[in-house]
């Protein structure tokens, strides 16, 4: 916040008897700023722009369901002599900033409460000013056809829900919380709560790969449709042409977006002034009725502006923590995977390892990993050794990247590659033929590279390069680095199995892609090393 000097007083009419609002546009674009010269509430000619002297400048940042009417209040209350610079921008845009290392804006807006803790702020968590300022439930909205479930996660459990997406919205993230904010109303255990997360993120990743839900609104599927749709009461009111939507939201309760203001420590004393004023005027009976106007429920409301919906209930929000660490596990679920499985079949992989050989603990872990998978995961697998795909060729493909429930020739290719992690221990034999194969496999990655998932060639070997005519580390390296596109992000992750392997090499292969390199160190920690390295993202 800055003073700014504006003496000037002939620039102004001084004879207004009422507040004088100077709307200076300063830009015209998208993001387009604008301010609020607050000059004088007088009612006499004697209060002018003499009068103040001295600005002070404050910045406002709201979150976009509540802008409209936050800014009819500045230009109904704020402070005389105050420039305030309103800026409409979602919570979790500014929360990431300032998880970077950017400033909090002096008074800020956002759309929930759990976005000014520390789990999202870290140690710049700014002073609250107001708990509340207006509510918005979020709601499961339907057609005809749709139905209302007795509660959040059996809703979500069914596999009819659309939401919007919880890591760029707080209707999104509210609602896959909602399960654990009901949990203790239907008797559902915290650890249940937290494990219906994995269906519905699951779910949520077949959809957006399929080129579904990319984008969600209360009115996006026809009249007849079963399905549901996560939504705000706000939004729901701003329907028109489809009467036939119905609010379905479970009768345990809603999450509701609570909107907060907080001032940030750093802020000057004017800003708490500012702020202060605010609040007082959404509490007013002329504030309620923007609120309401906007489609927002005014602080102590139990019924929705308009009736859009019967939502009397306000589920509690969870923590900040463990709001942050549920949107972590569905960032990590909801990406579907697309894997280049890369096995080491060289000779050494036959070497003991427990009851049996190294090659023997990785076909059966490749089994179980396979039952983890949803079916719209993506899974191709390869094996190397010097010349295993014909003189001069150190790869071959034992099953090209499809889906798991794609159906070829009557079979699955979650089937297909079962059988083939059967056969592998059958197929060792040869060197180590590392360095080739790496770039082959990561250039076929990169060309059968998907949207929506999280595309990666997993290199598992527990030697080092043997083939003396292939090419070396640093040619290597340089084609890794030379085809990595920031607009088809391909990771290389490298699984070093036991102590033999060029632990190394496979840290810098993975580098330069953006990946990883891992170690079991033990052949029997390869399927614990696998999960790890996949949900490394």
């Amino acid at each position: 916040m800055n003073n700014l000097d504006e003496r000037d007083g002939g620039r102004a009419d001084v004879r207004t008897p009422v507040l004088v609002v100077l709307l200076l546009v300063t830009g015209v674009l998208v993001g387009g700023g604008a301010s609020y010269l607050l000059m004088s509430r007088g009612d006499t000619s004697a209060a002018d722009a003499q009068t103040c002297g001295t600005y002070d400048t404050v910045e406002l940042t709201v979150g976009p369901e509540l802008y409209g009417a936050v800014l009819k209040a500045v230009e109904e209350a704020a402070p005389e002599c105050t420039r305030v610079e309103p800026d409409m921008r979602s919570g979790i845009d500014v929360a990431q900033g300032v998880s970077l290392g950017g400033a909090l804006p002096d008074i800020w807006i956002p759309e929930a409460r759990y976005l000014t803790t520390r789990a999202y702020v870290g140690d710049a968590r700014p002073r609250l000013v107001a708990r509340t300022l207006a509510h918005t439930p979020v709601l499961l909205v339907g057609g005809a056809a749709a139905r209302r479930f007795a509660s959040w996660g059996e809703a979500q459990g069914s596999g009819l829900v659309s939401v919007p997406d919880p890591e760029s919205t707080v209707a999104g993230t509210l609602a896959v919380v909602a399960p654990q904010a009901e949990a203790r109303a239907v008797g559902r255990s915290a650890a249940d709560a937290r494990q219906l997360v994995v269906p519905f993120a699951q779910g949520y990743g077949a959809r957006r790969s399929d080129g579904d839900d990319t984008e969600v609104s209360p009115a996006m599927f026809p009249r007849r449709s079963p399905r549901l749709v996560v939504t705000t009461e706000q939004e729901l009111a701003a329907v028109q042409g489809r009467g036939d939507l119905r609010d379905l939201t479970p009768a345990v309760g809603a999450p509701a977006l609570d909107f907060p203001m907080a001032v940030s420590v750093d802020a000057e004393p004017a800003a708490r002034q500012v702020a202060r004023a605010l609040a007082d005027y959404l509490g007013s009976p002329d504030g309620r009725a923007e609120l309401h106007a906007e489609g927002l429920r005014a602080t102590g409301d139990r019924t929705a502006p308009r009736s859009v919906s019967q939502v009397r209930t306000v589920l509690p929000t969870p923590t900040g923590q463990a709001i942050a660490s549920t949107v972590q596990s569905w960032r990590t679920l909801a990406v579907p995977s697309s894997i280049l499985a890369v096995v080491d079949a060289s000779g050494s992989m036959d070497f003991g390892a427990g009851a049996g050989t190294r090659m023997d603990l990785l076909a059966d872990a490749a089994g179980i990993g396979l039952s983890f998978l949803p079916d719209h995961a993506r899974v191709g697998l390869w094996i190397f050794s010097i010349d295993k795909g014909g003189p001069g060729r150190d790869w071959r493909e034992l099953e090209p990247l499809r889906r798991l429930d794609d159906l070829r020739f009557g079979r699955t290719q979650r089937y297909a590659l079962r059988q083939r992690a059967a056969e592998l221990p059958s197929l060792t034999g040869g060197g180590t033929g590392l360095y080739d194969t790496a770039l082959a496999a990561y250039r076929e990655a990169v060309r059968s590279y998907r949207p929506h998932y999280s595309n990666a060639v997993v290199l598992m070997t527990d030697g080092q390069n043997e083939d003396p005519g292939s090419i070396g580390l640093p040619a290597l390296l340089d084609r890794l680095r030379a085809l990595r596109d920031p607009d088809r992000p391909v990771r290389l992750v490298g699984i070093a199995i036991s102590g033999d392997a060029d632990l190394a090499a496979l840290e810098q292969m993975s580098h330069v892609t953006g990946g990883d390199a891992y170690l079991a160190a033990q052949p029997q920690d390869v399927l614990e090393v696998f999960a790890k390295a996949v949900l490394s993202r």
